[in-house]
């Protein structure tokens, strides 16, 4: 597994994470806990040392299982969590509830932080990130809340999650983050300009998510996909996934003879941009962490086909 610098942190990281959004169970389908820790540990055994998780996902659950899993290796995983969503929110996509209400106050931030801390079972979180852009209202006080946080001691280093052009830009010219986590594949690369140059002239480390763009990428999604009910996919409109199945076809013809599977080809061209420090997929099985970490470490995509790829 390769290895790269996460921004100016000094730490260093796989270049394949792991997402945990998954191991939750509320959003992607069951997975039981033991066969989670267990597959935990097997990624890790695989050169896996970036996890990615949040307090929300599987109200705790995931958090939870990533100390029961990781708890004796101390800083030889490196974990970001995050938080501003309610604790027990997750699920609400795919059972059609409303939007959980997002809080990034200072009181709240201190509450959550050690609520994370218990559960994966560590003196400090490496990577603390707000789960959205916190409101413009309590913007300079949520970020200095996280300045103090590092300087207690609690976390090492923050970040932010998703959001827009503007509010990520807005991030790094205003605050210290260490970090910007963001969505970028091959079906969505409205990041790349000018949100992620800018994070790598600054010396900030971007996690890329979704690189699978939730599993369109995985080449076994069709037009006959049944979605569990406890799985947010069946939530999307027919149309747009024919639409995007459409376009997985058009991509599948450009990478065809160049990488072991669509996939591989997926973190490829990821792993392509110099901003990106570390991708993170989400991963249910086995099979799936071996796919993940054989990609590290064998030969690039052709500087054509990214070109091609990237004007698709």
């Amino acid at each position: 597994m390769r290895q790269r610098k996460f921004g100016k942190t000094g730490l260093i990281v796989s270049e394949i994470g792991m997402g945990t959004w998954e191991l939750g169970g509320r959003e992607w389908g069951d997975i039981s806990e033991k066969n989670a820790v267990d597959l935990l540990r097997y990624a890790f055994e695989k050169g896996v040392t970036f996890y990615d998780t949040a307090d929300q996902y599987g109200g705790g659950r995931a958090e939870r299982l990533l100390g029961e899993a990781f708890s004796v290796l101390g800083n030889r995983v490196i974990i970001a969590t995050k938080l501003g969503y309610e604790l027990d929110s997750d699920g609400w996509i795919s059972q059609g509830g409303k939007v959980p209400s997002y809080n990034a106050s200072r009181s709240y931030i201190r509450q959550a932080v050690e609520g994370s801390l218990s559960r994966l079972k560590r003196d400090a979180i490496d990577i603390y990130q707000f789960h959205a852009p916190p409101p413009a209202e309590i913007w300079d006080e949520a970020f200095s809340t996280m300045e103090d946080l590092k300087t207690e001691g609690k976390i090492r280093f923050y970040g932010l999650c998703l959001g827009n052009q503007e509010q990520a830009l807005k991030a790094i010219a205003e605050t210290n983050i260490s970090s910007l986590m963001l969505t970028y594949n091959m079906l969505n690369q409205g990041m790349a300009k000018p949100v992620m140059e800018t994070a790598a002239e600054n010396g900030i480390a971007v996690v890329a998510r979704q690189p699978l763009s939730s599993g369109l990428l995985s080449g076994k999604l069709t037009p006959e996909t049944e979605f569990a009910e406890n799985d947010y996919r069946k939530t999307w409109p027919r149309e747009k996934l024919i639409a995007d199945l459409e376009r997985v076809e058009q991509i599948k013809s450009i990478v065809k003879g160049k990488t072991k599977s669509l996939p591989q080809a997926a973190l490829k061209f990821i792993l392509a941009h110099p901003a990106v420090s570390c991708v993170i997929p989400g991963m249910m099985t086995p099979a799936q962490v071996d796919d993940g970490a054989a990609t590290s470490g064998t030969a690039p995509l052709p500087a054509a086909v990214l070109n091609k790829l990237r004007d698709n």
